[in-house]
């Protein structure tokens, strides 16, 4: 039979076209009245076609081949007795968990028989990268293979976050030593690139991607200069991303990061493709959390985790409810994972390989973000890369310019957060629940300004939770 395509028996139609249908269908209001500005800064129409002219390579689309599974991850926190955190580990496992996040310090106890080969293993908040390193090689035996192993070595954004670098070859050598001991480990990723927490202080998601993509030259430059291929290490690094309240947008930036990812590895003429590969994992956002209302936290980290699932994320963790001011608990740890597993089991999120692929709408931001996140990687690696905008400064002030810009636009209305200037329950109380203290400032000497995670309902509730210890008094 001959081939014949479907759409040449139907008419094509221009934007002109559709421009003019949709004023007709609106009975003569024009159109540009529903061009609004997007938080990128330019606008968004309301409508898209195949007409506006798109470049984009395939590598927005990542790297699976046969559907859209992701890791679902939750961070366990390892309480110092090592039979009790191994058989939270063991039985989170069997709740659905594919991937854990072990902060603290395991034990080989902690590790016994969590069958690595199958999930991905994270470690982090570790009190020594050497301890940690060793205590792997004797729980998993340092032969040959390819367990999932992360040990999210990231030093520059620890800097960022304390104030403090003494210097580069003396913070990355733990990390170069941690890759000769496990080198046995194939599937390792030592460095990792913490962007999620500049989202959390306030970045939006050209700064993001351009900040994420500028710490990740700086590994990727040392590795190099260690003497490691740029195959090897490509392999090594990994990025994690926040998903926050902009649906669409934060679709796009998943997408957008891997396209520069890719034309950032093609410079230095790796001998593979899969070089120009990056693992992503997703964090919902802390940023946007509410201590009012809090269970409203639950419907946007579930939007938050459906941008990640949409834009391809390799892993996704969810932050709970309540993060906004404990740790979490059983119920609301629960709760986080089952967002992830009715997105899988129920919405079918894992079933197509780049399900927004395709969508006009979506292809255009895609394009955008990663044309805004390329210049912005641009101008951090003009002045001297990324490490020297930590350390003089910039980046505590550049993220405190557009925290406070959001928080501005909050604060005159133009930005909605339900539950606190939008349907607030003003009868609702939450200072038995919530230490005041923790609002407080802590100065500590440093070298130069850290940056720091705030809310950007932080300081309305701030003033709220003082009216209600005022009326205690």
């Amino acid at each position: 039979m001959k081939n014949e395509l479907l759409f040449t028996d139907f008419p094509s139609f221009s934007e002109k076209d559709w421009k003019a249908q949709i004023e007709k269908d609106l009975k003569g209001k024009p159109y540009k009245d529903f061009i609004k500005e997007n938080v990128l800064g330019s606008t968004t129409e309301p409508v898209y076609t195949a007409t506006k002219p798109l470049d984009l390579p395939n590598s927005r689309r990542g790297t699976k081949t046969e559907n859209n599974d992701w890791t679902i991850y939750q961070t366990i926190k390892m309480s110092g007795d090592s039979k009790s955190d191994n058989s939270e580990i063991l039985d989170l496992l069997n709740k659905g968990l594919t991937g854990i996040n072990l902060s603290g310090d395991p034990t080989v106890e902690t590790l016994k028989e969590i069958a690595p080969e199958y999930i991905t293993t994270e470690f982090s908040n570790y009190s020594s990268l050497e301890k940690i390193s060793k205590t792997i090689s004797q729980a998993f035996g340092n032969i040959d293979n390819y367990y999932k192993i992360h040990l999210n070595f990231d030093p520059i954004t620890n800097a960022a976050l304390s104030g403090k670098w003494t210097n580069k070859k003396q913070e990355f050598q733990p990390g170069f030593q941690a890759i000769r001991e496990l080198s046995a480990f194939k599937s390792l990723r030592a460095f990792s690139v913490n962007a999620n927490t500049y989202h959390n202080c306030g970045a939006g998601a050209v700064a993001e991607i351009g900040l994420a993509l500028a710490q990740a030259h700086e590994y990727l430059v040392a590795l190099l200069e260690e003497g490691v291929s740029i195959d090897d290490a490509s392999a090594l690094i990994k990025i994690e991303l926040s998903s926050g309240r902009d649906f669409f947008s934060e679709i796009a930036k998943f997408r957008a990061i891997r396209i520069l990812w890719a034309r950032m590895i093609e410079e230095y003429n790796p001998k593979y493709a899969c070089s120009k590969s990056i693992i992503i994992t997703a964090h919902t956002s802390g940023f946007w959390n509410t201590v009012y209302d809090s269970y409203v936290n639950m419907l946007r980290a579930t939007t938050q985790a459906m941008s990640a699932a949409l834009g391809g994320a390799d892993g996704i963790e969810v932050k709970s409810y309540n993060s906004a001011w404990e740790e979490g608990n059983e119920f609301s740890h629960r709760v986080a994972r089952n967002i992830q597993l009715l997105l899988k089991e129920e919405s079918y999120f894992d079933k197509v390989i780049d399900p927004s692929g395709g969508s006009y709408y979506i292809e255009q931001l895609t394009q955008e973000l990663a044309e805004k996140g390329w210049l912005k990687f641009q101008k951090i690696e003009k002045k001297g890369g990324f490490i020297g905008l930590v350390t003089s400064g910039n980046l505590h002030r550049e993220l405190s310019e557009e925290a406070n810009e959001q928080i501005a636009k909050f604060e005159k209305g133009d930005l909605k957060v339900l539950g606190v200037n939008l349907y607030p329950n003003q009868n609702e109380k939450a200072l038995d629940r919530f230490d005041i203290s923790a609002f407080n400032e802590h100065e500590n000497q440093t070298d130069f300004p850290p940056i720091e995670t705030i809310r950007i309902v932080g300081k309305a509730e701030q003033e709220r939770l003082s009216k209600e210890l005022e009326e205690t008094r």
